[in-house]
């Protein structure tokens, strides 16, 4: 077609544009002009490239099926990892497991701060399930139901359903596990891009053990490890992982030093040595600290929040106590030592929003938040925390190993989105445990690079071993509660058979196990004095 909106045929002939159709209808060379339209405002260059940048991030992010958006992260090159990806503005970390027979890809919460596992069941009508994948009998030739329970109590919703076991698959594994198939879901997972959670911390003794205890007891790596490196999205890394069986030497510089948790064979909670800004110790030695990466933000008792906060010029804290706001051009590093070796969290992490989100206010909302998020006054190191460090959680030693990483250069006109997100606090409380299932054969093999093997029969399902490395997520996690159900209804928990347990920390996350988006919080935790 040229300018005057005639258009040629193959024959040289004009055809109008009005009688295109009656055009032949044979391959040729047509041709329009294009133009330039000039700029019709004076928004500086710069931003206008990174408006740009965001536009393209959005653009490349992964789109799942169920309409969640993903930043993924690289497939890892490292044997036995699985990536871990995002969504885009550091609130969670997921991976994808493949669940049962059929390798169905479900999108899960990492999460070292939780026992127990459980994903949404294909029964469950909630308006949480019907826009995330599901996963149910129909989905798995090895599916074993089971009339056990599991109840998870938020402070505004619940997650509950039927313990089953089957296959997960992730990093080259494939074994058999117990874990929840939730058939009742609040609507606090709207707007959470997992599709359940895989619970990476145990309990002693644990009645059903979960993910981790399934790895140990079939015996499928020479080290009982899992190392986990999460990004910022800011950085464009994508390099988010998690190894099991070994480290990834390139995700941290210098040595991994660790420290002991606190009750062998239980949760991943750590003395803390010092604590502080700039270089300032704040005096809290001897507190305890859950490293979590199932939560999004740090958290200490108030208490220890108002020494911690006494090197910060300018912080104040909120009229409700539970946050401190602090100038927004504060550049000093929150630090923490474990074992003698410190940490240091740049400003960008720690230092927020703006308070109550008014564009001319002059102090922000820090991320380590003032509130007491465990009954025994154990902080939580989210991934507030965690994105400056590599993480090493040994099971067989029961410790963990931290790292300083590498510096990241990303390129000054990279953007990606800034929309900032408001946050509101749930928490799960985990009552007994049900019991094992008979313990399967595990067996090893070579067979690719797939995250899963198929079992290739309806029987029991067996622990594999592959030689490769698949990329996918999952997300922040809870812990679950399971129960005896009569035989007329397996929906329901007994309380009577309900014993209290710890998931998150050795006391127990209480009902705050803080993860993700953490709603009215902020915006109510943002007037401060």
């Amino acid at each position: 077609c040229v300018e005057d909106g005639s258009c040629l045929d193959l024959s040289g002939r004009e055809t109008p544009a009005g009688t295109l159709d009656e055009a032949p209808k044979r391959p040729g060379i047509f041709k329009i002009k294009i133009e330039q339209t000039p700029r019709t405002d004076d928004i500086h260059h710069e931003v206008r490239v990174a408006r740009y940048a965001a536009q393209l991030a959005r653009k490349h992010a992964a789109k799942r099926g169920n309409g969640f958006l993903i930043t993924k992260s690289d497939k890892p090159t490292t044997p036995n990892s699985n990536a871990i990806d995002q969504d885009g503005t550091d609130f969670s970390y997921t991976t994808s497991v493949y669940v049962g027979s059929k390798n169905k890809p479900l999108r899960m919460l990492v999460d070292s701060g939780a026992a127990s596992t459980w994903i949404m069941g294909s029964t469950c009508t909630k308006p949480a399930c019907k826009i995330h994948d599901t996963f149910g009998p129909a989905d798995s030739d090895t599916y074993k139901a089971s009339t056990k329970t599991f109840l998870l109590q938020y402070g505004t919703g619940k997650v509950s359903g039927t313990y089953i076991e089957d296959t997960l698959g992730l990093a080259g594994f494939s074994l058999p596990v117990n874990f929840g198939v939730a058939d009742d879901v609040s609507d606090d997972f709207n707007n959470y891009p997992m599709d359940g959670i895989l619970g990476l911390s145990r309990v002693p003794n644990a009645e059903v053990p979960g993910f981790a205890s399934a790895l140990v007891d079939k015996k499928l790596l020479d080290k009982n490890i899992f190392s986990v490196n999460i990004y910022r999205a800011s950085d464009l890394a994508n390099n988010g992982e998690i190894t099991f069986g070994g480290v990834d030497a390139s995700k941290y510089t210098g040595d991994i030093t660790y420290t002991d948790t606190t009750s062998p064979g239980g949760s991943w909670v750590i003395p803390v040595d010092k604590a502080g800004f700039n270089g300032e110790d704040s005096g809290l030695k001897g507190k305890v600290a859950i490293i979590d990466t199932g939560t999004t933000y740090c958290f200490m008792p108030p208490a220890d929040a108002k020494s911690f906060y006494s090197n910060v010029p300018g912080a104040r804290v909120s009229e409700d106590g539970g946050s401190y706001a602090v100038p927004c051009t504060t550049s000093i590093s929150a630090e923490f030592t474990f074992s003698g070796a410190k940490y240091s969290i740049p400003s960008k992490d720690w230092v927020g929003g703006k308070v109550g989100g008014v564009s001319t206010e002059t102090m922000c909302t820090s991320n380590i938040y003032s509130r007491k998020a465990t009954e025994d006054g154990s902080w939580l190191l989210g991934d507030t925390f965690l994105k400056s460090v590599y993480a090493v959680f040994d099971l067989d030693k029961s410790r963990i190993g931290l790292a300083s990483k590498p510096a990241v250069v990303t390129p000054p006109t990279s953007s990606i989105a800034t929309t900032q997100k408001t946050a509101s606090s749930t928490g799960p409380m985990e009552t007994s445990p049900m019991e094992t299932s008979p313990s399967d054969t595990s067996t090893l093999i070579a067979s690719g690079s797939a995250a899963q093997s198929p079992t290739g029969s309806a029987s029991s399902p067996d622990a594999t071993m592959t030689t490769g490395s698949q990329g996918f997520n999952a997300i922040a996690g809870s812990s679950s509660v399971p129960t005896e159900a009569s035989a007329a209804s397996t929906a329901a928990a007994d309380p009577g058979a309900q014993a209290a347990t710890e998931d998150s920390s050795a006391s127990s996350l209480l009902n705050t196990h803080f993860t993700l988006y953490m709603a009215a919080f902020i915006a109510i935790a943002a007037t401060v004095l």
